[in-house]
């Protein structure tokens, strides 16, 4: 909004504040799915394709070169696969937001490109709308994981930490960690601020516990679980408890 005065009568104009624009960069190997989410992702909104790449390599070049916000990320590249890619991108700038964008699904896979920084991993029949709302959410600094995902996460992560995880060098398809050594990631320092009751219903989620059974341990109503766990999901802008449960243990709300 902004006043300008005319002939002693002050006019006032509105302005519209215009959303952030994501400047994002598709590294995928098969140039017609290349082509297919730059046409798809600049109709839905405020993204602008900044750059493109199908190798792993030129990837971390232009990551150098170009101001970025958002990377789209296949992990089955040439030369250098989208895992070690991400791994050295996030070395060279963390700012820049990843997200895994493949057909792969397998735990090894998505363990090792959460461990190398990853923001996001989006299955490829995703759609745009949704992808759309990954890339937004990466942006403003969650993590997003598809449910499938997210649950296969909580499966081989039931027990221990994220940071216990080792990691997995993709480039020899070696199955022990490097060195043998755990290789912990820098996860944020919690900021998302839940209550005491929103944790400890958060700990009971990620044990796998129905609302019924909250509610019995910890001696209150049904209704008032359902009403803690919609303001944990709002809290963690996620979408289910099952990406509440993975974001909790990301971000070092609960630990096991």
């Amino acid at each position: 909004m902004f006043f300008t005065l005319k002939s002693n009568i002050i006019e006032i104009t509105m302005t519209e504040t215009q959303p952030k624009q994501i400047k994002l960069m598709l590294v995928e190997d098969h140039i017609l799915t290349r082509i297919g989410l730059k046409a798809s992702l600049e109709k839905l909104g405020n993204i602008e394709v900044v750059a493109e790449t199908s190798n792993g390599r030129e990837a971390i070049d232009l990551a150098k070169e170009k101001k970025l916000d958002v990377i789209i990320m296949d992990i089955g590249l040439i030369e250098l696969d989208g895992i070690e890619t991400t791994k050295k991108i996030k070395e060279i700038n963390p700012s820049i937001k990843v997200i895994m964008l493949t057909v792969h699904e397998s735990e090894r896979e998505i363990l090792a490109s959460l461990t190398s920084g990853a923001d996001g991993y989006c299955l490829k029949d995703i759609s745009p709308e949704q992808l759309y709302a990954a890339i937004k959410s990466v942006s403003e600094g969650d993590i997003w994981l598809s449910s499938e995902v997210a649950e296969k996460v909580l499966r081989n992560l039931y027990g221990k930490e994220l940071s216990e995880v080792k990691k997995v060098d993709f480039a020899s398809k070696a199955s022990e960690a490097k060195d043998g050594k755990v290789i912990k990631t820098p996860f944020k320092i919690p900021t998302v601020q839940l209550s005491d009751r929103e944790l400890n219903i958060l700990k009971l989620i990620v044990d796998g516990k129905s609302n019924q059974e909250i509610a019995e341990k910890l001696f209150i109503t049904l209704a008032t679980v359902k009403t803690h766990v919609r303001s944990i999901l709002t809290k963690l802008s996620v979408d289910d408890r099952t990406q509440a449960a993975v974001k909790g243990m990301r971000e070092g709300l609960v630990t096991f």
